[in-house]
């Protein structure tokens, strides 16, 4: 996995984890959310999907076998230093994307988007700005 592009500026960040195939769609996206929102996204490309499972997998065999204190997968070691929710796009069938959510980063939010429903990139940003929006006012109320 590899960051294609850090978001610049001030205001809220995401992050999105794409598969090869919709990279340059998400490039896009990005600029406009950014422009019309001033929200940032990272953009993470992803070739293997499986094999970030795997280690995923791996990782807390060795903490199963008390090799290590805690589950530390690589992917989670790229996104805990991050900021904000992921989302994971790719063309591929729902499935592919999930095999990652497990290895998320603690208490951050996991959305994916697959097959068709990539197009709806842009909606599904902003509607999860909007709940996180709202998450947290909930926190800070109380």
């Amino acid at each position: 996995m590899k960051l294609l592009q850090r978001a610049t500026g001030p205001g809220r960040r995401m992050q999105w984890v794409c598969g090869a195939e919709v990279v340059e769609l998400a490039l896009a996206m990005a600029a406009v959310l950014a422009r019309s929102h001033g929200i940032g996204a990272d953009l993470w490309r992803i070739d293997d999907w499986a094999a970030m499972a795997q280690d995923g997998i791996d990782a807390e065999g060795r903490w199963r076998r008390g090799e290590s204190l805690r589950v530390l997968s690589r992917f989670d070691a790229l996104l805990a230093p991050t900021q904000g929710a992921i989302l994971a796009v790719t063309r591929e069938p729902r499935a592919v994307p999930e095999l990652l959510r497990a290895f998320a980063p603690a208490g951050r939010r996991y959305l994916s988007l697959s097959g068709d429903d990539v197009e709806a990139l842009h909606p599904t940003a902003l509607r999860l700005d909007a709940e996180i929006d709202i998450e947290w006012s909930n926190l800070s109320a109380t």
